[in-house]
């Protein structure tokens, strides 16, 4: 696991941090849910950064600007780790998007925002082009539905001939891949 040590925050707030991050993880081991790559470890480090931002905004109600401060310190720690791991960039995500929607055309279905957002899963599974990358699930959904959104109305008359055919011969969906 790399946790790299920044310097911008007291070592105090830097080391309790560290202390709470890496308690969660190994209450996660225990529980058989392993912290296994960094997408995972990035998800960690969101829900933690998260329960520090509800906990100052219930301090700053309760006029606790003492612990406020200190939330917000553990809370720009966290985003330091968290700026150190990068995410897939917007442009790669809405590529893999657009692969899968022309796949799921490809395979003769009129891809519908509401009821096909369980066709995201193959770009998470093993072999996907998100498999294994730190993204922002929020933004695949909602990007999804508004690419869906756009495409002109439904033809099957222009749908391919044999998906199975065009694609050499191999299922695509769990294969559709971000190409540069």
């Amino acid at each position: 696991m790399f946790l790299p040590m920044l310097t911008h925050s007291p070592l105090p707030v830097r080391l309790n941090v560290l202390r709470a991050i890496l308690t969660e993880i190994t209450v996660l081991e225990k529980r058989s849910q392993p912290v296994q790559t960094k997408a995972q470890l990035h998800k960690l480090l969101e829900k933690r950064r998260n329960t520090c931002k509800a906990a100052a905004e219930d301090f700053q109600k309760a006029g606790r600007e003492d612990l406020v401060s200190k939330e917000n310190e553990q809370i720009d720690v966290l985003q330091e780790y968290m700026d150190d791991s990068p995410t897939l960039s917007t442009d790669e995500t809405v590529l893999a998007i657009q692969n899968l929607i022309r796949w799921m055309q490809t395979k003769g279905s009129n891809p519908n925002p509401k009821s096909d957002k369980k066709a995201l899963r193959y770009l998470f599974q093993e072999g996907g082009a998100l498999h294994g990358k730190m993204v922002d699930k929020s933004l695949v959904s909602r990007t999804f539905e508004r690419l869906v959104n756009e495409l002109p109305p439904w033809d099957p008359s222009m749908r391919a001939q044999n998906s199975y055919e065009q694609h050499g011969g191999r299922e695509q969906a769990g294969q559709v891949t971000v190409s540069r």
